[in-house]
């Protein structure tokens, strides 16, 4: 008996406990469900709400009209009614789930009690910036403009819009590796920037609003040299070359030989072309002394830009090509022969007849030459071989110096003729010297 009564009255206790529990109430939905930034520029946004009775909290990140979280926060009933929250998670979600996919915010009075659903925002980064142009000066500066395109604000005047205008940073790496950025100037709502740089980089501008950046490549740019090997000596006309290296030397660019006559002249191009390879080679020997240089012209390679590169200037010095030659292989004594000369470019100058002595050259006289051309007559009373040459002075030619010049030597080979000259008297005149 005492065993089936502690058995009922084990029973009856238990029965009574069950059925002395009431019914759970469900906790009251949150009510002024608030979204705002924690202060201007800040990385924070807070959710606030009131509850008329302290509870723990689920708030909630979703697609609006959803009910599929993105992800979930909580706080206990002793903790305040607002949690802070990066901004990054709906920048980050708002970049999966579309533009036009407007979020909220849920918060719920504990885990599975009635909800509060915030006012539909967008958490949408700027579009990325598109290059407009590039412009590179001949002093070095670059010049680079880019727009932000429109896009159409699915929430307008929702509680975190702050209505900005959007901000750009400009930032170069230089050493192409995009690891390293240097920033150029500070945060801007200018869409252009001049710069100057010297060494190959790349050159990007993130765009900013409330909720994050976003960054795209305007252009990068590539080392640039040209070396060039510039005849100190030419003699007009004879096979010459300028010829050097550039870089890059992976695709086609346009080479420049560029001359001045002057020290304080202009440059102007003598000539162009485009080689392959990394290599040039112009013709050269014809412009007369001058200074030289290279230049290997600002050019795109694909997207990436080749800085201008010149060579130092070089002084080179161009001599008339000239021969001297007699008219007649020989000639009788008192017979007289042609002296003729040929200069290139035929510029007009006066030439010196110069005669060997057997130690040293002496003068003979002068020679008109006109249109690169000069005739001196030579007599001479005895039988035998005298050397002969002439000097052509640095003269002007096309606005261009070339330096003077000797012929070869040629040969006066007199053998006996006349015993003496023919007189004046007998209807005979002749000439000393060249005339």
């Amino acid at each position: 008996m005492k065993i089936i009564s502690a058995l009922a009255a084990a029973a009856g206790l238990t029965a009574s406990l069950l059925t002395a529990l009431p019914a759970h109430a469900a906790d009251e939905a949150p009510t002024n469900l608030k979204l705002s930034w924690k202060a201007p520029g800040s990385e924070s946004i807070v959710v606030s709400w009131d509850e008329a009775t302290p509870v723990s909290n689920v708030i909630s990140l979703r697609k609006r009209g959803e009910t599929a979280v993105y992800k979930t926060w909580t706080t206990t009933a002793d903790q305040p009614n607002s949690v802070e929250i990066w901004n990054a998670w709906p920048a980050d979600y708002g970049s999966t789930a579309g533009r036009d996919a407007p979020l909220e915010f849920v918060v719920a009075a504990g885990s599975l009690g009635a909800e509060a659903v915030s006012a539909a925002f967008d958490a949408n980064a700027p579009q990325r910036p598109v290059l407009v142009s590039s412009t590179l000066a001949a002093s070095g500066a670059m010049t680079v403009k880019w727009r932000s395109p429109a896009w159409t604000d699915t929430t307008p005047n929702d509680p975190l819009d702050l209505n900005l205008p959007v901000t750009y940073q400009v930032t170069y790496d230089p050493t192409n590796s995009s690891y390293y950025d240097v920033k150029i100037g500070g945060r801007t709502t200018a869409t252009q920037m001049t710069y100057t740089l010297r060494s190959a980089y790349s050159l990007s501008v993130t765009a900013y609003n409330e909720w994050r950046g976003v960054t795209a490549n305007m252009l990068s740019t590539l080392g640039s040299s040209v070396a060039a090997k510039v005849p100190a000596w030419a003699v007009y006309g004879r096979e010459s070359a300028v010829t050097g290296t550039y870089t890059p030397a992976y695709e086609q660019r346009q080479i420049v030989l560029q001359a001045r006559n002057t020290s304080t002249s202009a440059w102007y191009t003598v000539s162009s072309a485009k080689f392959s390879n990394g290599k040039f080679s112009f013709p050269f020997g014809t412009g007369g002394s001058r200074q030289y240089r290279v230049v290997a012209p600002a050019t795109w390679y694909g997207s990436s830009r080749a800085y201008q590169a010149i060579t130092p200037t070089t002084s080179s010095t161009t001599q008339f090509d000239v021969f001297g030659f007699f008219a007649s292989p020989q000639i009788g004594t008192y017979d007289r022969n042609t002296a003729g000369v040929y200069i290139y470019p035929q510029a007009n100058t006066t030439a010196t007849l110069q005669r060997w002595n057997g130690k040293t050259w002496t003068t003979v006289g002068p020679v008109q030459v006109k249109n690169g051309t000069g005739k001196g007559y030579i007599i001479a009373p005895k039988a035998g071989r005298t050397a002969y040459r002439y000097y052509i002075p640095a003269t002007m030619y096309g606005g261009a110096r070339f330096a003077a010049a000797y012929t070869n030597t040629f040969v006066n080979n007199v053998i006996p003729g006349m015993a003496g000259p023919c007189l004046p008297s007998q209807g005979c005149t002749y000439s000393t010297g060249p005339r």
